[in-house]
């Protein structure tokens, strides 16, 4: 097992311009954040967005390998699933750690956000208000959690044209409150949002159990047909 983390690891390590561009950004994300006290909700949610993007940079360095081979002028990226299956390790203990990295990448990003309200609140003084930090929890779960869909179902050898694919979806569903968020109070774009984290949550946790439950399928040698009974065609 330790080495199997040890070789998904190596893999990640080895993806230096993801690992760079979501680091930029994650940088970004954490200076934006030290005026969410004193912006918008409208600008809240626009912040943890950005956050989020840094968040796929940091999957695609985990779900892809810096192997790559071309076909009729095409670069074709290895998966890291592709790798670390050739050195045995199963379909099951795959799904494992890339739902553990996942979870861990996001509780350290929420971490980050909750870290962050400290000089966010001294910058704003008595205009700060903890409805700005509910209302960026719960738009980064919803984007999260909905991405599990891309990340647990898509085929992995589609990331290159899915993922950012969902990156633009992101913005577009984002972009579409942006009237509706300037009218808004951050409490009520919390309430608006809060609902969206609940679905997306319920979306994650289907894609997640569908890739786990069609893994164990696939490494018992497929679905089981059944035998017709006599008398039947």
């Amino acid at each position: 097992m330790n080495r199997y983390i040890k070789a998904e690891f190596e893999l990640f390590k080895r993806q230096t311009g993801n690992l760079i561009g979501g680091g930029c950004l994650l940088f970004v994300f954490a200076l934006l954040l030290l005026l969410s006290g004193v912006g918008s909700g409208m600008y809240c949610v626009y912040i943890t967005l950005v956050g989020y993007v840094a968040y796929l940079f940091f999957n695609l360095a985990f779900f892809l390998s810096p192997a790559s081979h071309w076909i009729n002028r095409k670069k074709v990226i290895i998966t890291s699933e592709q790798m670390v299956l050739s050195l045995g390790e199963s379909k099951r203990t795959y799904v494992k750690n890339k739902v553990f990295f996942c979870m861990v990448q996001y509780l350290l990003t929420v971490l980050l956000i909750a870290v962050m309200q400290i000089p966010a609140a001294l910058i704003a003084g008595d205009a700060y208000s903890v409805w700005g930090f509910y209302l960026e929890i719960s738009v980064f779960t919803a984007l999260v959690f909905m991405s599990f869909f891309v990340l647990f179902v898509v085929p992995s050898g589609a990331f290159l044209i899915a993922i950012p694919g969902w990156t633009g979806f992101c913005g577009g569903f984002v972009g579409s409150y942006f009237g509706m968020m300037s009218a808004l109070s951050k409490e009520e774009a919390f309430d608006s949002f809060f609902w969206k984290a609940i679905v997306g949550i319920i979306v994650g946790v289907l894609s997640v159990g569908y890739r786990y439950l069609r893994t164990i399928v696939e490494e018992r040698g497929g679905l089981r047909v059944r035998k017709p009974v006599a008398g039947e065609e």
